[in-house]
């Protein structure tokens, strides 16, 4: 009798319609690979009950969606999870997202412990409801995420966490794929540099703002485009900031589509990302992906991810910022500028599929080898 080697695995799908942008990137990037990958795989998409009719329309073929009934995230996947695991029946595995389930076989994806490490950047709310990840983790299996550098940072602010795994990211194919449409905001500018991400204290824009304004870089013809809505702790609007908006040398975008986003990361003299912390950081990767030069925060997880691809600077010293971005407006585009993805731009989703499916199996056998 041989082994079986598909999966029948329950998958936390509480951001598959409504959530992060982070949170619902890996998720349905995640399991459109995995159809893709392993179709033999059974594959369980627990959501509330309210958002079923939406994720059963927008679900790859083959997966299916089952209800949750409460609202609260960590209560769905600590409490609820393992109840609809064991009603299904036969699940080997469940793969929640920050929330672990308590007592059944579990991997949990832990985007990043930031909250921990500088507690500063959170507000008290987010800080008391983002305090159950690592409480719970304790009861997962095996935690995954995206970079070894959150790997370290996991493990030093959770010894008690065994077993810690890496699986890195990917862009988005939906980005990939994307037909390039320049945004009406930009419409009367030639050139500019830009910036993508939550604006809060952790992205750090407000640095990029001041550098670029106050040497004189970013003016209305040369303007800095931000490109993200408010998340969490935000920081006091400057005066000076709120000038710059005024007169056109800082705009504002909002959220965009894949398709405009492409267009700036394609069409942005270079892209900055000088965030104070990152779990992983997938801007500055996906500007790369799409030829842009890039300007990223000397940070261990950018080293990382970017390598020599990237010019790096200390993301809390103004001047260097001012002098960093000069460098790059004067060197000016690469020539011939790199269109479109890099070929190796959507391999990356394999791979972390491939882990999350390696922990999910290391999990089911451990419990099974301790039930025999």
């Amino acid at each position: 009798m041989t082994a079986r080697t598909d999966m029948r695995v329950l998958l936390d799908g509480y951001w598959w319609v409504d959530g992060p942008p982070s949170g619902r990137l890996v998720l349905r990037e995640a399991i459109g690979q995995w159809a893709q990958s392993y179709p033999g795989d059974e594959l369980f998409l627990a959501v509330p009950a309210g958002r079923v009719d939406s994720a059963r329309a927008t679900v790859p073929d083959g997966v299916r969606v089952v209800p949750t009934r409460s609202r609260v995230h960590p209560l769905i996947n600590s409490v609820e999870l393992p109840f609809v695991a064991r009603k299904i029946g036969n699940i080997d595995a469940v793969l929640a997202q920050n929330f672990s389930p308590v007592g059944s076989p579990s991997v949990v994806y832990v985007h990043d412990v930031l909250f921990q490490s500088n507690p500063e950047w959170f507000t008290r709310v987010e800080r008391a409801y983002l305090s159950l990840i690592p409480r719970l983790a304790r009861r997962a299996g095996s935690v995954v995420t995206s970079s070894g550098a959150e790997r370290v940072r996991i493990r030093s602010h959770n010894p008690e966490i065994g077993r810690v795994a890496t699986s890195g990211l990917g862009v988005a194919r939906g980005l990939l794929s994307a037909e390039p449409v320049p945004p009406p905001v930009v419409s009367a500018v030639a050139e500019f540099v830009l910036t993508v991400g939550r604006l809060n204290v952790r992205k750090n824009v407000q640095r990029i703002i001041d550098a670029g304004v106050g040497s004189g870089l970013i003016t209305p013809e040369y303007p800095l485009v931000v490109v993200g809505e408010a998340s969490g702790k935000n920081a006091p609007i400057p005066p000076s900031t709120r000038a710059a908006v005024e007169d056109g040398s800082v705009i504002f975008t909002g959220r965009l589509s894949d398709g405009e986003l492409r267009w700036l990361y394609e069409n942005c003299d270079y892209f900055c990302c000088l965030s104070l912390g990152e779990g992983f950081g997938l801007p500055p990767v996906e500007a790369r992906a799409f030829g842009a030069r890039v300007l990223v925060s000397d940070l261990d997880v950018f080293r990382e991810t970017l390598g020599a691809h990237a010019a790096y600077v200390d993301p809390l010293d103004v001047e260097r910022i001012a002098a960093a971005m000069a460098a790059l407006a004067k060197a000016g585009p690469e020539h011939p500028r790199p269109r479109g993805p890099r070929e190796s731009a959507d391999n990356d989703w394999p791979e972390v599929i491939r882990v999350l499916r390696e922990e999910l199996r290391h999990v089911s056998h451990s419990i099974e080898g301790a039930t025999r």
